[in-house]
């Protein structure tokens, strides 16, 4: 019920003028500066790595209201990405993991995610935008949101059996202003993400498959 409301709500929210979200209501509050230090997100570009401008947008937004360990990459840095999340954990880095991407950046999130639950290493969030390829989203992964369009190459997302946390496949196809190249600059999507980032951040939501180890506070 929870995931096709949700996506019901997206979709209206195209439809009405965008609202502020949590971070914006509060505004900037340098107390608040070890949550958002104690997330590590990552965004993933697609194909040449310069159509997915709304990746470079949402990392701008998200470094302006104080996350201080945001970094762009390409999806053939999955490799890379899934190295450095793997040593920060041997290391000690209890840090919420965040990954979102567009285009073959969101296939690249998914493989990120399989090979960090082979290392049994919790994703807290993960977001697609127009997905490739129906991938079978792995079960240590908290939260997972696919922004899909079936009127060119996006797919649906597939949820495992037994899957833990929450899982939406939100189909924006009846969206025309939309379309695979610019998914990622819709505002009231990327003010979604911005939401669940903060909730996560801020009002310590874990789920079951992704529970960290909460960090001092000063």
């Amino acid at each position: 019920m929870r995931r096709s409301i949700v996506g019901f709500l997206l979709v209206v929210a195209l439809l009405v003028p965008l609202a502020s979200d949590g971070w914006s209501q509060k505004g900037h509050d340098r107390s608040r500066a070890t949550q958002q230090e104690h997330a590590q997100i990552y965004l993933i570009r697609g194909l040449f790595g310069v159509f997915s401008t709304g990746m470079d947008e949402m990392a701008a937004q998200l470094k302006a209201q104080g996350y201080t360990n945001v970094t762009l990459w390409s999806w053939t840095d999955v490799d890379q990405i899934s190295h450095d999340i793997i040593a920060g954990h041997q290391n000690g880095d209890d840090a919420h993991i965040i990954l979102i991407g567009h285009s073959l950046g969101s296939d690249a999130v998914v493989q990120v995610a399989q090979r960090l639950a082979r290392e049994n290493i919790p994703v807290d969030l993960a977001v697609t935008f127009d997905i490739t390829e129906n991938l079978v989203v792995p079960n240590n992964v908290g939260r997972f949101f696919n922004f899909y369009q079936l009127n060119g190459f996006g797919r649906t997302a597939v949820e495992p059996a037994g899957f833990p946390g929450e899982f939406s496949n939100i189909d924006l196809s009846s969206q025309t202003q939309l379309r695979h190249a610019n998914i990622d600059n819709a505002p009231q999507l990327q003010s979604f993400v911005r939401q669940q980032i903060y909730e996560l951040t801020h009002t310590h939501v874990m789920t079951v498959a992704a529970r960290r180890k909460a960090s001092p506070r000063g």
